[in-house]
């Protein structure tokens, strides 16, 4: 028998028909088991990472919408003798618009994606909060005074003996208790400030989480992001974020 003939005979084109449709057919219980847990795994490695991605994305964009409110505060200030806003009164909001790249009115001013933190929860998805900062309104009646008031209306930039470690806006702790603003018919000027160690993310005594705070103590990682009165933007771990720097005048 000759080689052509041996390959040509019908059993063995019936085994090698057999082969290949059996390797054709796909995957086995157990290899199909195999290949999803090994998905599972990398799935559980990569999304940490991109959540983290994501989480220092927001911060970098927070830390963007503070630089330029620290640069309206100097523009306000340079028309306006010297004074910035500071407590209740016409809300800082509304006095930095004009200020501000993006567009808006005091009627309306949800366009304005400088006042949003993008890390700042969305508690009613129906109605989105726009201030998401809040202010330094902390008046001292002297240097050992470690209560002090709420300043009520603008003060001078100059009253602040070291503007690089004064806060003036920071990351706004979010709950029920803070109303939705979206314009100035609901824009409720008594929360947009602080003043008083309460507001404080921990209590500098005990180290306790603040209750009343309203200041964020975890927005970002385990802070919040702010302005200094000199323009600049930082981030602060909740547990730093402490009376001194609110204070006009310090030691």
């Amino acid at each position: 028998m000759s080689i052509l003939d041996y390959r040509s005979r019908p059993e063995d084109d019936y085994r090698r028909a057999r082969r290949f449709k059996l390797s054709a057919h796909g995957f086995t219980l157990i290899e199909l088991l195999v290949v999803i847990a090994i998905i599972a795994i990398l799935a559980g490695m990569l999304l940490p990472a991109l959540n983290k991605a994501k989480q220092k994305a927001g911060a970098v964009v927070c830390l963007g919408n503070l630089k330029q409110l620290g640069i309206a505060m100097h523009l306000y200030a340079d028309d306006s003798d010297g004074y910035i806003p500071r407590g209740n009164g016409h809300p800082w909001f509304l006095v930095y618009m004009p200020y501000l790249p993006e567009g808006g009115t005091e009627r309306d001013f949800r366009n304005i994606r400088i006042y949003k933190c993008p890390r700042y929860p969305k508690n009613d998805p129906r109605r989105i909060q726009v201030i998401t900062y809040v202010i330094n309104a902390w008046r001292f009646r002297s240097l050992n005074d470690t209560f002090g008031y709420e300043q009520v209306g603008p003060s001078k930039l100059v009253e602040f003996q070291m503007p690089s470690e004064a806060i003036h806006l920071g990351d706004n702790e979010s709950g029920s208790w803070r109303p939705i603003v979206t314009g100035y018919r609901d824009a409720v000027t008594n929360l947009n400030d602080v003043w008083t160690p309460v507001h404080l993310p921990y209590n500098e005594r005990t180290s306790r989480l603040n209750g009343s705070r309203r200041i964020a103590a975890e927005r970002h990682s385990d802070g919040a992001n702010f302005v200094y009165l000199d323009g600049h933007a930082g981030y602060l771990r909740g547990r730093s974020v402490v009376t001194d720097l609110f204070r006009e005048k310090r030691h």
